[in-house]
Parts: C-alpha cells; structure tokens; sequence
C-alpha cells in the first residue's frame, strides 16, 4: 500500500514559500522590443512556451500575448495544457488569416467585426458548423480581454460581448451507446483486460521460477527466465534475435516487453473497461494517481484530478469497493489490478500515475533511454493517440446501424449515466456519478435518444398504470369496506349480474333492516350492500344531470331535503374516484335517467 501524502484541508495551514515571494511573470517583453513570449504552467506541473517571434503582424503581437496570457495563467479559465495550447492556436490561426487579407490591420483599434466573421467561415471550411462556433468562442474570450478595451472598435465590443455566438451547452451532442453497444464494448475489453493480466502473472511465474532455481525448466524456459530477469533488474527488453530479419526486430521487441510490461496497445482496452466501471471521464482517468489507501481489503480511496471543476475543486476522494479476486468486477479491484501490472514499469519510468508503460521502440528507445523505454504514457501529453478505432475493428464491433463502431471513452461516460439514471428509476440525486444533478441532466441525460425513449416507455407505463387502477376503481358505499365483499360476489358485479339503475346490490335479500330490500334505488347510496364500478359510470353521469335538472325547477329547500345526501354521496365520494378521461368516456354512452324511477316512499337519512 502506499504512504498518504499530506493534504490540504480544514484546519491545516497551507504550504507557503519562504520570504517574500514573486511569482514568474506570464508574460515576457524583451527589452529590445522582440516578440513577447507567453510561459504557461498548469496545476499538474505540465509546461509549455508560446513564442510569438514565429506570428505576423508584429503590431498585434503584445496584445495578443496579454490576451494569452490572461486565458491560461493562474488566474485564467484554461489550466490545462492542452486548454493553454488550444487558445494558443487560436490566436495562431486568427493572425495567420488576418495576414492573408489584402488590408490586414496592424494594430488592435484596426480589428473590424469582418474579420471575426471571416474567422468563423474560415473554420466553417475545415470543420463542422459546431466545432467553427466553438472556435468562435474561443476567440471572442480572448477579444474581451484585450488590454485597452476602450482602444477596440465599438461593434468589435458590442460582437465580442453579444451572446449566441457560440456553442448551446444544451444542444443535441452526440449520444452514448446503447445497450447492446456497450456490452459489446465492455465484453471486448474484458477480454482484452483478462488477456493482458493473464500473459503478465504467465511472465512474473516464469520468472520467479527462474530466480527459485527450478531444476525442471527446460533450455528455452531458462534462456526466457534470465532475459526476464534481466528486463527486472535494468527494464531493457531483452530480445534473442537470431534468425529475425532487421524488420522483424520492433514485434519481437514488443513481443518480449509484453512479458512483463504493459505495452502502447494495451492502453486502449484498459482506458476503455476503466471508464465502463467508474463512469468517470477519460481526462480522470488518465490522471489516476498510483498514491492509494487499502482501507480493510475491502475498498480503496483514491484521491481524482477533475481540471474542469476549476482550481479550487479540482481533486476528489472517491472510494472503490474491491471483492477479493474478482477483480475485474468492480473499479476498485481494476485500479488494483492496472497498480500492480505497472509497478515494475513504474519503479523504472518514475512517474506518479498508476499508468506507465514500456515505449522503448523505434524513437522511444533514445527519447525514453534514461528509463530504458519505460513512461508515463500520459505525464507529457494527454492527449495521447490510442487508435480507439481500430481497437474496434479488430473486434468487430458495430453499432445499431449495421456500420462500424465510432469508438469514443466520453460516449461510453455519457452510456453510464445514463443506465445509472434508469437503474435509480431517473432520481437524479441518487443518479449522478461524478456531476450535479443539473449537469447530469444538461449535458449528459438530455438530449441522449437513449435515455429519452427509455423515459416516454416509463411515462407510458406509468399512464397505463393509472388508468387500470383507475379502471379497477370499486366503491363500497354505507362505509362499508370492498374487502369483505367476497371475490364471487365482485365478479357477478362486474358481469352486471347485480345491476340496478345506477349501481350493483350484493345482497338484496338481506336488506339492513332486514328482509328483502323494498327502498328507493336513491337509498342505495347509503347502503352497504352497494357497490359502484366503472361499468355504472355512464348512469352515474346521468344520475348527476338529472339532479341539476331538478334543481332548476324545484324550491332549493325542498330539493335539499330530497336528493342533498344524494348529491353529496355522489358528486364528492363517487365520481372523483374516476379519472377525467373516464368520465368523458363514458359520457359517450350516458343513457337517460329519469328520478321518477328512482323514487321510493322516502330516502334513508
């Protein structure tokens, strides 16, 4: 396990320089009147230098450079390198094109909206119309932070600081994968992961034979072992090349590193099941620290990088369960696995990342001599190529369409959230892995046809279930309880069986006053022995007009008198318990009721 390193937090003063500190300037003006150079170094201590001596238009050059500068420096909104490098190309790209007009300006007051919207239909030529705005964006962040702004052309200004120039955050994206999709990805990778491990425990057993003296190893065992032991020791790969051709030399390299070493290829199917249990985006994931804690063999806290939450959130604890051997079952048991797979390489490379990889061909064997070939594949850059796609070819994988696969670590991030989401029966609260809710849902959940149709199935079912309950509506009047009315009776009920005009009689024999029941049919309101069923709705409704009918042409009191109870029991106890939907229905077969027929000496009260 590795040692916790100290971490900021609540009581624990933060660490400071000794003595008066001034921070190296962003921003470089040579004294000579030379181009400004602008020096970036983000969080994770990666650097760049942007020169502007290889720009034109040198009148442009020391506004541009503040300009830079402000975006990607301490206080900037791009702390990433790759970020810092993107607004450098945008600035890159604009003087390039305001160069090739026939008038370009020469100093910032020249700057016209034209050549904002020249810019935007540049981009318009090499990429899609989303990626243009996007690039659109990037520019007028860096036109409002121009020093000076009062030196700036007014509808320059007024353009910069409209909104709706850019990118909707929540426009359609591109959607994740679906269900068949993804296990399709995941049982790939798993293979592909169960693969890797099994031929690096197959090299560190034969290894460990070899240093244990193993008397029954063959020639070739033993030759293999102390090339083995050899690659332990200096993390050179060490390759028999007899009877190889100069050409053959790089496989057999790599053929021999993959003994112990995780390889360049390997990356791809290791990022990709890492996303598939975690959930987490690829940029989180490929700064995966080796620095854990094993808490009891049964979870480990790993502390994430997350750069788009900004400085002061950037770095989370999350805690991963892990299940014994099962290590490919839960992320906590994968991060283990990927830890111990790398820990030889690591040892050699130096790097802090739980990846580091054996890149010692070709070019790597001199850039990457000092650790004899061995990397962090992701310290330097993290935008390393890992030829996604044709990991999927190689494993056959097609979409829903019928055609290849479009391989992308974000879609299947974006898949996860939303089978978490279904799984928690769309509860964003509960269903968010690594964002807010709001998050979630705006970029992620929204506008995916995934996760859309699964929730117009769920709302139809949820409507067809309110309607058949609706449906099953049976009302016991007399406060009776439904209950106690056996199943045969119900059933003959429903069948219509036990009708009268405007409900079903249980028991007409056995009135409650004893005998057969010889009362109004309005008593049945009030009569324990009534039951009411969607099947008497259309009467019911007839029943209700009547009574208004009879309102109008009768003294209020005595109406009261007569039908008050009546009208109650009906119009608050009864007919709520339908849905409007079926109180339309049945208003289409609603037959005419006339109270004459319903009449009896006297209604009970």
């Amino acid at each position: 396990m590795s040692k916790e390193v100290p971490r900021a937090g609540r009581g624990r003063a933060a660490a400071v320089p000794d003595g008066f500190y001034e921070p190296p300037p962003v921003v470089e003006l040579p004294e000579d009147g030379g181009a400004p150079v602008v020096r970036f170094t983000g969080e994770d201590g990666r650097e760049r230098v942007f020169r502007f001596e290889e720009l034109p238009l040198p009148g442009l050059h020391r506004d541009f450079a503040h300009a830079l500068g402000v975006r990607i420096g301490p206080g900037g909104g791009r702390r990433t390198q790759r970020a810092a490098s993107s607004q450098w190309q945008t600035v890159k790209r604009f003087l390039l094109l305001l160069d090739g007009l026939a008038e370009p300006p020469r100093r910032v007051q020249e700057l016209r909206v034209r050549h904002l919207e020249r810019y935007l239909m540049s981009r318009r030529q090499t990429c899609g119309e989303k990626s243009a705005r996007r690039n659109l964006q990037d520019l007028l962040r860096i036109v409002r932070v121009l020093p000076g702004q009062d030196r700036l052309d007014g509808a320059v200004a007024d353009y910069a600081g409209q909104p709706g120039h850019g990118v909707d955050a929540q426009q359609a994206a591109r959607p994740g994968y679906s269900d068949r999709e993804f296990q399709a990805i995941m049982a790939a990778a798993r293979s592909d992961v169960a693969a890797i491990r099994d031929r690096i425990m197959a090299g560190e057993r034969l290894l460990g034979r070899f240093l244990a003296g193993d008397e029954t190893m063959s020639v070739a065992e033993r030759e293999q072992g102390a090339r083995l032991e050899a690659m332990a020791a200096t993390g050179r790969v060490q390759v028999d090349y007899r009877g190889l051709t100069v050409g053959e030399y790089p496989a057999a390299c790599y053929a021999q590193a993959r003994q112990l070493f995780v390889i360049d290829p390997d990356l791809a199917p290791l990022l990709i099941y890492a996303a598939g249990l975690s959930g987490r985006n690829p940029e989180t994931l490929k700064e995966l620290p080796a620095m854990h804690r094993l808490l009891e063999e049964r979870a480990v806290a790993v502390t994430l990088t997350k750069r788009r939450r900004g400085k002061a959130n950037s770095r989370t604890t999350v805690h991963w369960s892990v299940e014994g051997e099962r290590e490919l079952r839960t992320m906590g048991g994968f991060y283990l696995l990927l830890h111990r797979m790398m820990a030889r390489s690591r040892a050699l490379s130096g790097t802090g990342s739980v990846w580091s990889i054996w890149a010692g061909n070709g070019r790597g064997s001199v850039l990457n001599a000092a650790t004899g070939g061995h990397i962090g594949p992701f310290d330097a850059e993290p935008a390393r190529k890992l030829k996604l796609g044709a990991w999927a070819g190689r494993h056959g994988l097609v979409g829903d369409d019928g055609k290849p696969l479009q391989m992308m670590v974000t879609r299947i991030k974006k898949t996860v959230e939303v089978r978490t989401a279904k799984q928690v029966g769309g509860h964003l609260p509960s269903a968010r892995v690594t964002n807010t809710a709001d998050t979630s849902f705006t970029h992620y959940l929204r506008t995916d046809p995934f996760v859309t149709e699964w929730a117009a199935d769920v709302l139809t079912e949820a409507i067809t279930d309110a309607e058949e309950s609706a449906r099953a509506v049976v009302v016991r009047l007399g406060a009776g309880e439904v209950a106690a009315v056996p199943e045969r009776v119900r059933e003959q009920a429903a069948a219509g069986e036990l009708d009268t005009p405007a409900s079903a009689c249980t028991d007409i024999e056995n009135a409650p006053g004893g005998g057969r029941c010889r009362q109004s049919f309005l008593t049945c309101f009030g009569c324990p022995n009534a039951l009411v069923m969607e099947r008497h709705l259309p009467a019911l409704l007839s029943l209700a007009e009547a009574l208004r009918e009879d309102l109008q042409r009768q003294d209020v009191g005595q109406w009261t008198a007569r039908y008050g109870t009546t009208w109650q029991i009906l119009t608050r106890d009864i007919l709520p318990r339908f849905s409007p939907a079926q109180r339309a229905a049945a208003q289409e077969t609603q037959p005419h009721l006339m109270l004459d027929l319903l009449h009896g000496p006297k209604e009970w009260s």
